[in-house]
C-alpha cells in the first residue's frame, strides 16, 4: 500500500529559511506536509523563502481549532522549521501527543537570557549573563563588567542569526546601541523590549548540528566559523568550513554539546548550536532548536553520508534505523568549506565579476551570486551577505588554494554597481 494512502503527514510550523529543504524530504519518503504560519507579522524576508509547492496544505495559526482542518489525517510529527516557530511547534506536538520538547521549557530555546540560566543552573560552562530593560541597566552592567572585561556583546534577546549583535569596548558604546536597540524591532519583526549583555568570549567560533530523539542525540556536522570585522562591523562571517577532531577532542565536544541539550530540554528534532573553543574548554553561544539555515545541510551532502535533514527524516520515519545509527563514527568524506561573500558597496548590480574564474576552479561545486539589476547591501550582518560560494575536494591543499584565491578576487572587488 502506497504510503499516502494511510493519510500520514507531517506538519511544518514557519518552514521558511532554515526550514525550507525540510518539507522536500519527507515527500519523497512518500509523506505529505502541511504548512502552519505562527503569526501574521512574519518578516518578508522569510515569507519570501516560502516554497508552497512542498505542502498540499498552508494554514495560518489562529488558535487550536485550526487543527480541526486536518482531523482526517494522522500527524506523525509537529517540526520547527525556523526560530519563530519553535514554541508553536512545541505546543502542537503536546497537544497531538506527539514526541516533541517540554512546552514548560520552550522560552529557554528562544530567550538568550534563559538559555543561558539554564546551563548555569546545571552546572554547566556558560557566559555571564545580564538582562537589560533600561538605558539605566545598560549603564549598570556595563560599568560592572568592563572592571574584569576588556570587550564586551550586546544583542536581542530573542533574534536569530547575527542580527544586530555588537560587540563594544566602552560603557558609551554600550549606552549608544542599547538606546538604538530599544528603539527598534529585530529581524523577525520582535520587538527589542530586552536586550542581554554578556562579556566577550575569545576563542575559536564552531556550530554543531544534531538530531535527537526520545532524548539521545547524535551530532551530524560540525563546522568550524571565520569571521572578522568588515565595513565597521564585527562578527561578520568570512567562511563556514566543515571539520573533525581526534578521537579525545571529539569527546569532549560531544559530552558537551549534548549536557547543553539536556539543559535545554531538547529531546526531539533537529538542533543548531554555536559555540566557542576557549583556554577553559567549550562554551555555548546559543542553540536553536531547529535546523541550520542558508541550505548548509543539502550542502553537506558533498562531503557527507547524511545530512541533518536526512537525519531528522530518518528519526521520525524510521526511528529504530535512527537510534542505531546514533552510534556511528562522525566522519566527512570530503573537505568542505563555504566561502561567505562580503559586499564593500551597495547598489544595483551591474556586473558580477569572475564568475567563469571561479566556476572553473578544481573544488568549485556550486554558488549562489546575485542577478544583474539586483539590490546589494553593505554587508554588515549575516542577511546582508550577498551569496556564497561552496567548494569540496579530496585534497584540502587544493581547496585552500581555491580559497584563497578566491578571498584575493574578493578583496579586488567582485561586484560592479551602478553609481548611485
Amino acid at each position: 500500500m502506497d504510503i499516502k494512502d494511510t493519510k500520514k503527514i507531517v506538519i511544518l510550523v514557519d518552514a521558511y529559511s532554515s526550514g525550507n529543504d525540510v518539507a522536500p524530504e519527507f515527500n519523497k519518503k512518500g509523506y505529505e506536509c502541511a504548512h502552519i504560519q505562527s503569526r501574521e507579522d512574519i518578516p518578508a524576508k522569510l515569507l519570501n523563502s516560502y516554497r508552497g509547492d512542498d505542502f498540499f496544505i498552508s494554514l495560518q495559526y489562529t488558535g487550536d481549532e485550526i487543527l480541526n482542518q486536518l482531523q482526517e489525517y494522522d500527524v506523525i510529527a509537529v517540526i520547527a522549521g525556523c526560530e519563530t516557530g519553535i514554541e508553536l511547534a512545541d505546543h502542537l506536538a503536546e497537544l497531538l501527543d506527539l514526541p516533541g520538547n517540554d512546552t514548560g521549557t520552550s522560552r529557554s530555546r528562544r530567550n538568550k537570557y534563559l538559555m543561558q540560566e539554564c546551563l548555569k543552573n546545571s552546572a554547566i560552562n556558560h557566559i555571564p549573563t545580564h538582562r537589560l530593560t533600561t538605558l539605566n541597566d545598560a549603564t549598570q552592567y556595563a560599568t560592572e563588567l568592563f572592571k574584569k572585561y576588556r570587550k564586551l556583546v550586546l544583542k536581542p534577546v530573542d533574534s536569530a542569526g547575527t542580527d544586530s549583535v555588537f560587540v563594544c569596548k566602552t560603557v558609551e558604546e554600550v549606552e549608544a546601541h542599547s538606546g538604538d536597540l530599544f528603539k527598534k524591532s529585530n529581524q523577525l519583526n520582535l520587538k527589542n523590549e530586552v536586550i542581554i549583555l554578556q562579556p566577550f568570549i575569545e576563542g575559536e567560533e564552531y556550530v554543531v548540528d544534531t538530531v535527537s530523539y526520545q532524548g539521545r542525540h547524535k551530532i551530524c556536522a560540525i563546522w568550524k566559523m571565520g569571521k572578522g570585522s568588515y565595513n565597521g562591523a564585527d562578527s561578520i562571517c568570512e567562511f563556514t568550513e566543515l571539520t573533525s577532531f581526534d578521537a579525545q577532542n571529539h569527546a569532549q565536544l560531544k559530552d558537551y554539546i549534548f549536557s547543553c541539550l539536556d539543559a535545554l530540554g531538547i529531546t526531539f528534532g533537529a538542533a543548531h548550536s554555536e559555540l566557542f573553543l576557549t583556554k577553559d574548554g567549550w562554551t555555548l553561544i546559543e542553540t536553536g532548536a531547529r535546523p541550520h539555515g542558508a541550505g548548509f545541510p543539502a550542502l553537506s551532502s558533498l562531503a557527507l553520508k547524511r545530512t541533518q535533514i536526512d537525519e531528522l527524516v530518518l528519526s521520525v520515519c524510521s526511528t529504530e534505523a535512527f537510534l542505531e545509527a546514533v552510534a556511528e563514527e562522525y566522519k566527512p568524506l570530503n573537505y568542505l568549506k563555504i566561502k561567505e561573500l562580503i559586499s564593500f558597496s551597495a547598489g544595483t548590480i551591474k556586473a558580477v565579476k569572475h564568475v567563469d574564474t571561479i566556476a572553473g576552479l578544481p573544488s568549485y561545486k556550486k554558488s549562489n551570486l546575485p542577478d544583474v539589476d539586483q539590490e546589494i547591501k553593505l554587508t554588515t550582518d549575516v542577511y546582508s551577505s550577498p551569496g556564497w560560494i561552496a567548494l569540496s575536494h579530496r585534497c584540502a591543499d587544493q581547496l585552500n588554494a581555491d580559497y584563497q584565491y578566491i578571498v584575493g578576487l574578493e578583496s579586488k572587488g567582485m561586484f560592479e554597481v551602478y553609481e548611485q
